[in-house]
């Protein structure tokens, strides 16, 4: 199974700069590169601040982007976003008994689940007790499955001072959750605009560093410093013995030599 992971697309109104990028540029490149070299993907999904600001033209874009994708995609929502005019620009979203952005799907004896992770009016991200009943039977109903997870805010520390205070601020209501299931294999966040990996309790995670501004990962100081990257985006390869995730960048850097395979 192949699992294109995007995050992190800050679009913007059409006309509209973003720290004088162009959001929509910097996904069309990226989009352009899935489509040229991963279009036999199984799955891309995005991970969360679809938008900057959750206007409603800024989902109309990437709707009308996505329509002719060739990949199946499933969205999530971030800090950034807007419920209501996310549900409005894509109704076809899968939804919660109590009307949060999240699902499931099970493909290849996996459980892929997709989290709802913002909280409005809040810096850090939360799963309310109704959320985390919804992920409570969902992982349940994984019994004798892998379990992958999708998710916009990063659970754990990351070691960067900047975002001490802007994560998930109940992760420990959350993990026993995945302890006790046994089986969640990975954990995929966006937020950080950081690409990195590591462990949350024996459990390995990857962030992409997404396709629009990055940040310098300052491992001493809180301040935030805004860059601008190569957008870029992760590949999964998941199969029962293993989980590769490569990083690729949408513009290919120039070919120094060939060495012919050994």
């Amino acid at each position: 199974m192949r699992i294109i992971h995007v995050t992190d697309t800050h679009l913007v109104g059409p006309g509209n700069l973003l720290f004088t990028l162009d959001p929509t540029q910097r996904l069309e490149v990226v989009l352009r590169k899935i489509e040229a070299e991963f279009s036999d993907a199984d799955l891309c999904v995005i991970s969360g601040d679809l938008t900057d600001g959750g206007e409603p033209e800024a989902y109309r874009t990437l709707r009308d982007r996505l329509d002719n994708f060739p990949v199946p995609t499933r969205l999530l929502i971030g800090n950034h976003d807007n419920r209501e005019n996310f549900r409005r620009a894509f109704p076809e979203t899968p939804i919660d008994d109590n009307g949060f952005i999240q699902s499931f799907d099970d493909l290849e004896g996996t459980r892929l689940i997709y989290l709802d992770t913002p909280e409005p009016g809040a810096p850090q991200g939360r799963l309310c007790d109704k959320r985390l009943g919804w992920l409570k039977s969902t992982l349940e109903g994984a019994a004798g499955k892998s379990v992958v997870i999708f998710t916009h805010y990063p659970f754990l520390s990351i070691g960067l001072p900047t975002f001490r205070n802007i994560l998930l601020s109940n992760p420990r209501d959350v993990m026993p959750l995945l302890h006790a299931h046994g089986g969640v294999r990975h954990i995929f966040c966006g937020h950080a605009h950081v690409a990195m990996a590591g462990q949350w309790e024996g459990i390995p995670f990857t962030i992409s560093a997404g396709t629009c501004h990055h940040i310098v990962p300052d491992l001493a100081s809180p301040d935030l410093r805004f860059i601008a990257l190569t957008p870029q985006f992760d590949v999964a390869t998941i199969t029962t013995e293993m989980i590769h995730v490569h990083r690729i960048e949408a513009q290919d850097p120039p070919v120094l030599a060939v060495m012919p395979g050994v």
